[in-house]
């Protein structure tokens, strides 16, 4: 065999894994080496893999294919790769040890279920990217970190158990080993496919376990957020694209996701909670791309997850500088930054625009194929809902957080005479930092500008045409719908101070708190949270019977002139309505 033959039958993840075997054993001097070359030779080995199922072992009467190649598992491990080094590059200024070598573990674990050809393979590398992020979130070295990591390991353990469950059910019942379409099983009622389903969407931040990301990645450093952008979620949706094409369930989800993250995000006051609840919305348009699972819906959604980790992971990187020269988190503190660190608010904003769809970026080659497989293919209600969120998505994303943090509106704005956490000046990132933001917002538009570069990579898609008036004209309305949400919200989605309770604030905080005041009094009714809650209640009735009650304003007889015409109003908006559809 020649040396190229024995190049190209190497599995890529044994390369990242080498990558960080060395990282952990070399000086920190000399750590930059395996840092940057293991994810360059990992992408070779990707390109030189020939398409095709890899050498089969056999094992307890199962046969392993630990790399199968085909052209959707060879993208994901592209963008894997890319994201490995520009994040790598990246955190070595700052990063530690630990969280170099964890993070190269875990797109290790996101590589190896790119290529993975057998169920089993895919429980082993979901595993090493649940402790693999696990001590990315340690790795940040803060309190609140580690409780976050313990919760985060948590949750991920448990879907890795519903997941093992699920896979050892379906091969016990006879099922066969190789990653193929389970779909017939969801609509068969078959319990493995389900507990399958359940395992993966737990890793994609789908409801009801979605707050992890939220809880989880903004208590990172500000280089470990930049790895938990790019794999966790992402591979999840590769392992639906694999296993659930078509399956309606995901429809629907993906629109909840889409919908919780989005509105989380825009009114969210902490930048990294922001970026975070993103994530959630962005994955959600490829979950219910995934759900629709026509061959051009499964190409969009796997170039949004291409695209996503470009453009958040800029986004990340910028964000995660800002908070960390500053030590401040919430927006209206750090409102006016930009004007300070004009090439990293500039970073932010190119990386705001992608998630925005904006022309020449690459969130408008890879949304616009998501959005047009669902308008061409009978899937109306989940177009118009993915319209709607792009729209919100475009206010938090390519307006309230550029002009916010530009300084045109916020609480306080940051002066040039505002110093960072350390006493000195604020200042744009070192130069290694900067190559990587530089790089990342280089392919956002490079992609946006020749978007065969993206789309050629998945054969469904390779024939669609990015640039067309429809399209175009589209983008343009959505775009000019969010400057006028824009305009209308501003004043209300200005920043605070605070952050937002999520969805866990139930299992974490309140039902504890019950059981505890419930342990002391022994009767709820004597509980001070449940007097707490009776007082809010009383609040609300009170205020609809002002509204509602015998002498309210609506209960009140109304002149019959006055009611006449607002009848009148009605019936002409309801002719509107009905002729217009």
């Amino acid at each position: 065999m020649t040396d190229a033959g024995l190049f190209a039958t190497l599995p890529p993840t044994v390369l990242l894994l080498l990558g960080a075997l060395l990282t952990a054993l070399l000086p920190r001097a000399l750590r930059a080496v395996p840092v940057i070359l293991a994810p360059l030779a990992t992408l070779a080995v990707v390109w030189l893999l020939p398409d095709g199922a890899g050498p089969a072992h056999a094992w307890l009467d199962q046969v392993l294919v630990p790399v199968s190649v085909d052209a959707t598992g060879r993208a994901f491990a592209t963008i894997f790769a890319l994201a490995a080094l520009a994040g790598g590059l990246y955190a070595l200024p700052r990063a530690g040890t630990t969280e170099l070598v964890a993070a190269q573990g875990y797109g290790a674990g996101a590589i190896g279920l790119a290529f993975a050809g057998d169920l089993l393979t895919v429980l082993v590398f979901w595993e090493i990217l649940a402790v693999g992020s696990t001590v990315v979130i340690w790795a940040a070295g803060t309190d609140r970190a580690r409780r976050a990591a313990m919760r985060y390991l948590q949750v991920h353990l448990f879907g890795g158990m519903v997941l093992m469950v699920g896979i050892a059910g379906h091969l016990a019942g006879g099922g066969d080993n190789t990653v193929a379409a389970l779909t017939d099983g969801l609509n068969a009622g078959i319990w493995t496919a389900w507990m399958i389903l359940a395992g993966v969407v737990i890793n994609a931040g789908a409801p009801p376990l979605w707050s992890w990301v939220s809880d989880a990645y903004p208590t990172a450093s500000s280089t470990g957020m930049v790895f938990l952008s790019a794999f966790t979620t992402k591979a999840a949706v590769l392992v639906l694209i694999r296993l659930f094409p078509g399956a309606e369930i995901l429809i629907w989800t993906g629109i909840v996701m889409a919908a919780y993250g989005a509105v989380y995000a825009l009114v969210e006051n902490d930048l990294r909670r922001v970026l975070a609840f993103s994530i959630v919305s962005q994955v959600g348009f490829m979950v219910t791309a995934v759900g629709i699972g026509t061959p051009l819906a499964l190409a969009g959604a796997s170039a949004q997850a291409f695209a996503h980790i470009l453009y958040k992971s800029l986004m990340t990187m910028a964000a995660g500088h800002m908070v960390a020269a500053t030590g401040r988190r919430d927006l209206a503190d750090l409102a006016g930054i930009g004007r300070r660190m004009p090439l990293t608010w500039a970073a932010l904003l190119i990386g705001g625009l992608g998630l925005a769809a904006v022309p020449l970026t690459a969130g408008f080659v890879s949304k616009g194929v998501i959005l047009s497989a669902a308008g061409k293919d009978g899937f109306g209600v989940a177009w118009a809902c993915l319209v709607g969120l792009a729209v919100v998505s475009s206010v938090y994303a390519a307006l309230k957080l550029p002009i916010v943090l530009w300084g045109t509106t916020g609480a306080r704005r940051i002066t040039t005479t505002s110093r960072g956490l350390d006493g000195g000046t604020l200042a744009e990132p070192g130069v290694m930092q900067m190559v990587a933001m530089a790089f990342l917002a280089a392919l956002v538009i490079g992609i946006g500008m020749v978007p065969g570069t993206l789309l050629g990579l998945f054969p469904a898609s390779a024939d669609y045409a990015v640039f067309t008036a429809d399209h175009l004209i589209t983008q343009v309305q959505l775009l000019a719908a969010a400057a006028v949400v824009w305009f209308l919200a501003a004043p209300r989605l200005a920043p605070g101070h605070g952050r937002l309770r999520d969805l866990d604030w139930i299992y974490r905080s309140l039902i504890p708190r019950l059981a505890s005041e419930f342990a002391i009094h022994g009767d709820p009714l004597r509980s001070g949270i449940v007097r707490r809650i009776r007082h809010r209640i009383d609040f609300v009735m009170a205020s609809v019977f002002r509204i509602h009650g015998p002498e309210a304003p609506l209960a009140r007889d109304w002149p019959t002139g006055g009611t006449v015409l607002g009848i009148t109003v009605m019936l002409g908006l309801c002719l509107v309505v009905y002729y217009a559809a």
